[in-house]
């Protein structure tokens, strides 16, 4: 997502990417194996070059060999971009959405995820490591079959960085709230919506996909938040949220939808909104909707 909020600004985007690569390098630098087992990893995206700051569909695979022995652990997987100099940049670490004590011998193991790419200052080819660790249990990996870079993190596929002005332009008007952070976590970021929130964006004239990151505060409602996602006057989904888990919506907006004229507007339209102090959630006065994390339109052009 590009905008003129302060989550662009090169240094703290500097700062806080390598203290993310810290923290993860101490968490799965590797212990010698226990075990292994013969599976090969691969990794895919759906486009091969992407600005920062976008969002990328990742399909991760493990095919596993018919006389594997069955994994009796349940094992995270690490998935590592490095830049030209094999220096990590971020990472995709996450457990496999079937766990790997249940994986079964001669199967294929593949699921998808989007990953929002950082906004980390490195322009250029990313090579991405992928492997299995036990973070509980002090880092240690199983080793796999495949093109090894040492210490058990296997060569999966590569990535071209592109510099962040190739994404749509998000200008916010009425109806947001500042950027915040977690302060246990300023690498996470968002912003709060009122009951209805505008922003544009200059119009690319063909089929886009709007990419919406967002949770809500479902004990404000007595009811669940239905949320209308508005091109000007023409509704292009609406959904509920009913539960505090963040989720993800991607939503095609329609070439018609958009219209001839250079700028569209987006709007988000909640059923209600709350003010936490009065709902007995704080003393935070404002009137707050839905919480956003991530918002962005892909055209899927240049990349």
């Amino acid at each position: 997502m590009t905008t003129q909020q302060p989550r662009f600004e090169i240094f703290r985007a500097t700062v806080l990417a390598l203290s993310l690569a810290g923290l993860v390098m101490a968490a799965c630098g590797g212990k010698e194996p226990t075990e292994s087992r013969p599976i090969t990893v691969s990794f895919e995206v759906n486009k091969p070059r992407a600005p920062i700051g976008s969002p990328i569909e990742i399909t991760y695979s493990f095919d596993i060999a018919a006389d594997s022995e069955p994994i009796s652990k349940d094992y995270t997987v690490f998935v590592h971009f490095l830049d030209a100099h094999n220096a990590q940049l971020f990472t995709d670490d996450h457990m496999p959405e079937i766990a790997t004590s249940k994986w079964k011998a001669g199967s294929k193991v593949e699921y998808k995820r989007t990953l929002f790419i950082p906004l980390y200052p490195y322009l250029g080819t990313t090579t991405v490591e992928v492997g299995l660790y036990l973070p509980g249990e002090g880092g240690v990996r199983l080793g796999l079959d495949g093109p090894d870079s040492g210490r058990l993190s296997y060569q999966a596929g590569q990535l071209e960085l592109l510099d962040q002005k190739e994404n749509i332009f998000l200008v916010y008007k009425e109806g947001w709230h500042q950027l915040e952070s977690a302060p246990e976590n300023p690498n996470l970021e968002w912003q709060w919506t009122k009951k209805e929130a505008v922003c544009s964006f200059r119009n690319p004239k063909k089929e886009s996909v709007l990419y919406l990151e967002a949770d809500g505060n479902v004990e404000a409602f007595d009811e669940p938040l239905n949320v209308s996602v508005m091109i000007g006057e023409t509704e292009i989904a609406a959904f509920e949220v009913s539960g505090r888990d963040p989720f993800l919506q991607k939503l095609t907006i329609p070439a018609d939808a958009l219209g001839d004229e250079d700028w569209v507007d987006l709007r988000i339209v909640n059923s209600a909104s709350f003010i936490p102090s009065d709902a007995g959630l704080g003393d935070d006065t404002r009137e707050l909707g839905l919480r956003v994390y991530h918002l962005y339109i892909d055209t899927f052009t240049g990349t």
